[in-house]
């Protein structure tokens, strides 16, 4: 039942709506703008504005209306209106849903009522804002608070920027539209409300926390010759056992056990034998984790709060750690979601069987217990690119990079080095095919088409494969390691996502776990076991596979007869021999200073040591997704060659669209990833590949498909000089003279295609 208003506010919003004249809205406001936010003036300049503002403002819609005149008569110095006018939209809006004007009518009833006491009793604005907090606080549930929470913690620097630049803007008109004035009155009572309140929120935040949840922050679980630390977080007065979600992680800042709780579980966060919840202590990764994890779980089982059910959750690191676990088949372990999870040997500390450097920097950070010092003010990335830089300009073999990046020998980083090849040290870390056919929980993966994808297909694909019908979901988009994890924002490094691609990923993650551990919903946008979306179109597809063999696959040719770059990419093998030609000195460094591109929209092709091919343009629309697969007809000079391929869509404007994220590997491994069979120098041969990456994008009519090969040669990894020795012990000096590698007439490559949906065919 919808409460009433108040009698003062609905007198006031019927005052509004019939008795102004029509032309109100649409009036401008003379102001002349402070300084600054800080300006000691803003005060007395914005409360005449509101002031001004309140007796002509209008707008149809009733709870718009009174979230905009709270804010107003909160400028104006109104407090106990102001109070009023929220308590009206808060009794409006029982019973719908707990959106964002809900959670700022709460926020501003807070703040009015704060200042009401503050006037009335004479009290200190600390005194009567912490009253007025747990008053108000106290009828929410814990999923509630938490979101009220989330909005009262913003950053003040949030609203400071957006006002200091409407200040700037506005002072040299003197006026502003009502609109206009409308939003400014609301950006100042955000940022002064926050500048009062900011700084007493940590303490009320954890009165209220601790008296919503239990939480131990220093438990200690015994396992095989050692001991697991860890810290939990469940709900209080909670009526009978729960599921638990579990994290097992290296990093602290993981720890995700009180959002866990806030959704009615018990969250547990457990921490890799040798780590400790600050984040201290050494650590050998992927060793023991999978047999420590089921201890964890097996523990949780038994305490008195669990209902004997226990999902995990995992990003990156955590994510194998959930697989290592899911393998072991722990009686509790109920289902595992993970996102971008890390799988060694595939895309740790190798990817394409190339090293990164970026594995000396993860191993400093999370498996030692002595991370690089730096000053306080230091960009860390700014440092290891120069560590990168000197490792690029060196002469040493790779063998060394610990010694070059850290200054010391890492048995770590050693150990590592020691197996190229995805042998059986980095095998007896992942499931086998008997264990992935012996897998029969729930699994959710959420991976990225730019970087964060190879682990996440590697463990779907060898899960189907070995157990045809496995619970397994998969979810696809153009995310990269970062956004994937932290929340997709409105671009993605140059790119504009299509607004259904921007999806709280970590809160649909607990929307599946709600589906599978507590009989909810499940949720749409995971309709089937693939679903991806699908750039440049605005839609998601749901799908039963990946590769499907009744899909039409669009294969390419590389037009060799040609020598000026860029070549053609052709539908049919080109006639008359020829040959596409690519030479790269590998021991030239003077690139060194020059940044490599990050930006997945381009003015400009980035061809540095590279060939590229292009189609002639699309006549219709045209849907790609999957893998990039291919065949080369190459002669190389050399007896190995680490080599890079990218797709990209060059649209009708000449702008390039990276279409995943470009894929690197080493040529005498692109049949099998186990066993290193090298090239034959100086004589023609054919090379396969399938790229461990995934895409699905729209091609619009008239744009064309460039691929871009290039050989790897970076100052962030290994390079490969070809000489047919470990990669690892070579040096500058096996150079001795540029790479070459000739494409012929048989190199072709080819990705799945479909017809685009129309409106039409989604009604």
């Amino acid at each position: 039942m919808k409460h009433p208003m108040s009698l003062r506010a609905r007198r006031a919003l019927l005052r509004l709506l019939f008795a102004l004249p029509a032309w109100a809205w649409a009036q401008d406001f003379g102001f002349r703008p402070p300084r600054d936010p800080d300006d000691p003036a803003a005060v007395d300049l914005m409360r005449d504005l509101a002031q001004r503002i309140l007796p002509v403002y209008q707008e149809a819609d009733a709870d718009v209306f009174l979230a905009n005149v709270t804010a107003l008569q909160i400028v104006s110095g109104a407090y106990r209106a102001a109070f009023d006018s929220s308590r009206s939209l808060r009794n409006r809006r029982q019973g719908k849903p707990f959106d964002g004007l809900v959670e700022r009518a709460i926020i501003d009833g807070i703040y009015a009522r704060a200042r009401t006491i503050e006037a009335d009793e004479r009290l200190a604005f600390a005194k009567a804002y912490a009253r007025s907090f747990q008053e108000l606080m106290q009828p929410f549930d814990n999923a509630q608070a938490a979101a009220l929470i989330a909005r009262l913690e913003t950053p003040l620097a949030t609203y400071r920027e957006p006002l200091q630049q409407a200040f700037d803007l506005w002072r040299a008109k003197g006026s502003l539209p009502q609109a206009d004035a409308l939003a400014l009155v609301r950006t100042w009572h955000e940022y002064e409300s926050r500048r009062s309140f900011g700084v007493l929120l940590p303490e009320l935040v954890v009165a209220e926390n601790h008296s919503r949840y239990v939480a131990e922050s220093d438990v200690r679980i015994p396992v095989r010759a050692g001991v697991i630390h860890a810290s939990l977080v469940r709900p209080g007065g909670a009526n009978g056992a729960l599921p638990t979600l579990l994290r097992f992680t290296l990093d602290p800042a993981e720890d995700d056990a009180r959002r866990s709780a806030v959704k009615g579980y018990v969250g547990v966060t457990a921490y890799v034998r040798g780590r400790t919840p600050d984040g201290k202590g050494a650590a050998w990764p992927f060793v023991r984790d999978g047999e420590d994890a089921v201890a964890v779980i097996d523990w949780i089982a038994r305490q008195s709060w669990s209902d004997g059910r226990v999902g995990m959750l995992g990003d990156g690191y955590s994510g194998f750690a959930a697989w290592a676990a899911a393998r072991r088949k722990p009686a509790a372990l109920k289902a595992i979601a993970t996102i971008a999870p890390m799988a060694p040997g595939i895309d740790f500390p190798m990817a394409g069987q190339i090293y990164r450097n970026a594995m000396v920097r993860w191993a400093q950070e999370y498996a030692t217990d002595e991370p690089l010092q730096v000053d306080a003010d230091a960009d860390p990335n700014a440092i290891w690119e120069a560590l990168d830089a000197r490792w690029y300009r060196g002469n040493r073999p790779y063998w060394d990079v610990d010694r070059v990046l850290l200054g010391k020998r890492s048995k770590l980083i050693r150990t590592w080095l020691t197996h190229p090849s995805h042998d059986r040290y980095w095998q007896k870390f992942l499931p086998s095919a008997e264990q992935f056919a012996q897998i029969d929980i729930p699994v959710l993966g959420i991976a990225g088409y730019y970087g964060a994808e190879a682990g996440a297909l590697y463990f779907y694909r060898e899960h189907r494969r070995n157990r045809p019908h496995a619970d397994t979901t998969l979810l696809l988009g153009p995310y990269d390691a970062k956004s994937i994890r932290l929340g997709t924002a409105a671009t993605l490094r140059g790119y504009t996502l299509d607004p259904v691609a921007r999806v709280d990923l970590p809160e649909l993650r607990y929307q599946w776990l709600d589906h599978i551990l507590k009989g909810a919903n499940k949720p749409s946008l995971l309709q089937d076991q693939v679903n991806y979306q699908v750039m440049g179109a605005d839609l998601w597809r749901h799908v039963p596979t990946l590769h499907s063999s009744d899909r039409t696959r669009l294969r390419l040719y590389l037009d060799t007869r040609e020598h000026d770059d860029p070549h053609r990419l052709s539908p049919s093998p080109s006639e008359g021999g020829g040959n596409a030609r690519l030479s790269v000195d590998l021991a030239d460094r003077s690139d060194v200073s020059i940044p490599w591109p990050d930006a997945l929209r381009l003015k400009r092709l980035p061809t540095r040591n590279s060939i590229s091919f292009v189609s002639d343009p699309l006549s219709k629309d045209t849907e790609i997704d999957g893998s990039l697969r291919g065949e080369f007809d190459i002669t190389p000079s050399r007896q190995d060659v680490d080599l890079s391929v990218s797709l990209y869509e060059q649209t009708a404007s000449g702008e390039y669209q990276l279409l995943f994220e470009p894929y690197d590997f080493r040529a005498s491994y692109a049949g099998h990833r186990v066993y290193r069979r090298l090239l034959r120098a100086g004589e023609r041969q054919l090379l396969a590949f399938t790229a461990e990456r995934t895409t699905a994008c729209k091609l619009a009519a008239g744009s064309r498909i460039v691929l871009l090969i290039g050989l790897n040669k970076r100052p962030d990894r290994q390079i490969n000089y070809g000489s047919g020795k470990d990669v690892n012990s070579e040096t500058i000096a096996d150079a001795r003279r540029p790479v070459r590698v000739r494409w012929h007439a048989r190199s072709y490559v080819e990705i799945q295609t479909r017809e685009p949906l129309t409106a039409a065919k989604l009604e």
